[in-house]
């Protein structure tokens, strides 16, 4: 299996050019249009070795072999820029409702600022999404995300990374779904082991939640669209029980991870009550945590690039890092963009 985790990355074109709008300290260019160039950059490509197969064989569960589908994968972002290389390891989960994975803003970009600017190895998760029919409803996404925590700890020496600095990072529905196993790192979620992998511990060292889903409670502020995708086709008691197991507001304890968070009050898509809700219950539970709740932002954002308030986020990410012993370099950063500081004058 290590030798399925190389080192060197190949960037597509597609990838460099949506880097290069979006990146450059937190550059406010807007993102273009998805075209369909973008959306096949969220296929697993067996020539590219930033792409890396969760199973090397079929993913439990697995309907077929389409590789737009049904092989879950991990992007390898390795810190290559002026920042040096610490020893964390970070799983980026974009979100898109369960069903799909259209904000592009909170993938590559995403991993290519925590690589470069934070010196954090990062690894975009491809998770499997529901499909039309309810397949890979689930538990599915949950089976790809702990084996996502577990590959990567168990491979963590081939990366210079820490197994005990190994987090990660959601962001909407993928923020349900980071927070999700972070809160049950001790369930399989029914999920066969397939090998000497998946004995490796699946809790995240930490997690850090955008603009996240958190609720899968209908009467308490569920989105409507990750909760009609994720449990398509339970019914009755079966569902009632899963709506309460998997609203993480209701399932914080003690041994959850220290966890950062941000979000907007203004939020359009997904209500902010479910951060609020998390936050308090975290904070209830002891855990080491730090949210930030803004006036103002956009779901999907991602860096929140252009944003006037939400923008110094990944600065208050770092820092909290920082803080919390994960990293090392020198504090507090300023990322600058044309010629002027972020920080408010």
């Amino acid at each position: 299996m290590v030798a399925q985790l190389p080192f060197s990355v190949r960037m597509r074109y597609t990838r460099l050019l949506l880097a290069s709008v979006f990146f450059v300290s937190i550059g406010s260019a807007p993102l273009a249009a998805q075209t369909s160039s973008v959306m096949t950059d969220l296929c697993y490509d067996s020539n590219d070795p930033q792409d890396v197969r969760l199973w090397s064989a079929s993913a439990p569960g697995a309907v077929g072999n389409n590789p737009c589908t049904d092989i879950p994968f991990l992007r390898v972002f390795p810190p290559h820029g002026l920042t040096p290389a610490g020893d964390v390891g970070i799983i980026v989960m974009p979100g898109g409702g369960y069903n799909q994975l259209i904000d592009t803003a909170e993938q590559s970009p995403v991993g290519e600022y925590f690589a470069n600017q934070l010196g954090i190895t990062t690894f975009v998760l491809y998770y499997r999404l529901v499909q039309a029919n309810g397949t890979y409803r689930y538990p599915v996404p949950m089976w790809d995300a702990q084996r996502a925590v577990r590959l990567v700890r168990t491979n963590a020496a081939q990366y210079g990374i820490n197994p005990g600095k190994v987090g990660v990072f959601g962001f909407s529905a993928g923020g349900h779904l980071a927070s999700t196993i972070a809160i049950h790192s001790d369930t399989s979620f029914n999920e066969t082991p397939q090998d000497s992998i998946d004995s490796a511990d699946p809790r995240p060292d930490f997690l850090g939640l955008g603009y996240p889903v958190i609720s899968m409670d209908p009467n308490q502020y569920a989105s409507p669209n990750s909760l009609a995708h994720l449990l398509s086709g339970y019914t009755g008691t079966e569902l009632t029980q899963l709506e309460t197991y998997l609203s993480g507001q209701e399932q914080v304890t003690s041994t959850t991870p220290p966890t950062f968070l941000f979000e907007s009050w203004d939020d359009a898509q997904i209500s902010s009550q479910n951060s609020s809700l998390f936050y308090e219950a975290l904070n209830t539970a002891n855990v080491p945590s730090e949210g930030h709740i803004f006036q103002m932002g956009m779901h999907g954002d991602g860096l929140a690039a252009g944003q006037p308030e939400e923008y110094i986020w990944p600065m208050l990410f770092r820092n909290w890092l920082v803080v919390r012993g994960l990293l090392t370099a020198p504090w507090p950063f300023e990322p600058v963009i044309a010629g002027r500081s972020r920080y408010p004058q």
